[in-house]
């Protein structure tokens, strides 16, 4: 019989990863003052600077074999959320918000559609809502699986039991952002969770069999290019399967409207560094929507995977994590696109 673990989900506890979890917080202390500074350079080129950083990652990319652009359909299947994140649309908060729930019949006929257009990843995400109970979501995994779709949930923080039954059922991937590494603003941007438990349910879920991703937000509120220097060293050190950093948008119905978007350029040298610093093949780094018409940029900075938006249109606005009018959602003809600006084949059939 395996050994049941328990991980809290809202308490602050201790943990079988709490060693791990701490050596990891901690990293930055491990590097030296030169190392840090030239990630902090290399964070702020410009110019010249920042194109040979992007030649860099390029490179990168070719030399580890990820020289190509996955295709991952995107459905947004709830915008349902226990959570009151600081930076996000779909807090509880937000009482404006008119939420909705796909079941697993209309999950189903968007995967079909999916299939039909030769597409084999599925992104599978949604607020924290535990109303989606587990079984449901089970279903259509096991169909696209079925198909021969490989499964990737975000879904934040759920059961251990859920986790389970999830990977039962056919999913192989699981994307878990900490958003920052800084405690502080950790418990700002993330009310009512803790960074600690976040990464044991990281941790977890690699033991568990799920190649795990996790990322941050670039630009949140007091964040400094030192802290970005540390989140960096914490994905080096993590060794996740998928990487990412979303540029901060605020959301007009969250607790951080009015601020400052993120950089741009800050944003997309993190990117580069994701590429050169995590230099091992098989990684996935998307270029993100918050970049909006700069996707195109990204991919030059060392990103290969590209989000085809399948969630049906009447949600899709709902769907509002980074802001409420006006997403940027990619469709096929924008991603063949991308592919022939870039000069970086598409990859629609997993290897």
């Amino acid at each position: 019989m395996s050994r049941v673990i328990h991980i809290g989900v809202d308490r602050e506890e201790s943990s079988p990863y709490q060693q791990e979890v701490q050596s990891l917080l901690s990293i930055s202390d491990q590097f030296s003052a030169a190392v840090k500074a030239e990630l902090r350079e290399k964070l702020l080129a410009r110019g010249a600077d920042q194109e040979y950083l992007a030649q860099q990652a390029r490179h990168s990319r070719k030399k580890t074999g990820n020289d190509s652009l996955v295709v991952r359909a995107s459905l947004e299947f709830s915008n349902v959320c226990r959570q009151k994140c600081s930076f996000c649309g779909m807090t509880a908060l937000n009482k404006d918000l008119e939420r909705y729930r796909m079941d697993a019949d209309q999950m189903e006929q968007v995967i079909s559609d999916v299939a039909d257009l030769g597409v084999r990843s599925l992104h599978l995400a949604s607020g924290e809502d535990w109303g989606t109970k587990a079984s449901v979501l089970a279903i259509p995994i096991k169909a696209a699986v079925a198909k021969d779709i490989e499964v990737t949930l975000a879904t934040s923080h759920r059961k251990i039991a859920d986790y389970q039954a999830w990977k039962d059922a056919g999913a192989s991937r699981y994307i878990l952002k900490v958003e920052t590494t800084n405690p502080f603003l950790f418990r700002e941007a993330r009310t009512g969770t803790h960074l600690p438990t976040r990464i044991s349910h990281l941790l977890h879920l690699r033991t568990m069999g799920y190649q795990i991703g996790s990322g941050i937000i670039c630009g949140l509120p007091n964040q400094t290019v030192d802290d970005l220097v540390n989140d960096l060293l914490f994905l080096k050190r993590l060794n996740p399967d998928m990487a990412s950093v979303s540029r901060f948008l605020p959301n007009e119905r969250s607790k951080f409207s009015g601020q400052e978007a993120g950089n741009h350029d800050l944003t997309l040298n993190f990117i580069s560094l994701l590429r050169t610093e995590l230099d091992y093949p098989d990684l996935r780094i998307p270029a993100g929507t918050t970049l909006g018409r700069r996707q195109e940029d990204a991919i030059n900075h060392g990103a290969n995977v590209v989000s085809l938006h399948v969630t049906p249109d009447e949600y899709a606005d709902l769907y509002s994590a980074d802001r409420i009018i006006e997403r940027h959602m990619t469709k096929i003809d924008a991603i063949k696109e991308l592919s022939r600006n870039t000069g970086v084949s598409l990859q629609f059939q997993l290897k």
